[in-house]
């Protein structure tokens, strides 16, 4: 069975269109995906920087902050000073 030229047409206009809204769809993503990168490289670098300062208040301590339990979870026989 051999399908009529105008079935062609229309299939092969229907394969175009679907692949323009593809190409479109896959610009935006690629926008969206461009943003969210730059957004992820804005976080990492300030993660940096505050890991940077942490440690630099750290070292300026001379020590590490002692190991308190929350007062929440102090009880009357758990010593509610640093261990």
């Amino acid at each position: 069975m051999s399908q009529s030229p105008h079935n062609h047409d229309d299939r092969l206009g229907k394969l175009e269109e679907s692949a323009g809204y593809s190409d479109h769809h896959i610009e935006i993503l690629s926008g969206e995906i461009a943003e969210i990168n730059k957004a992820m490289l804005g976080l990492t670098r300030r993660f940096a920087h505050i890991e940077a300062r942490l440690s630099e208040l750290n070292n300026r301590v001379g020590e590490e902050m002692p190991n308190v339990p929350p007062p929440h979870s102090a009880g009357p026989d758990i010593p509610r000073d640093p261990l």
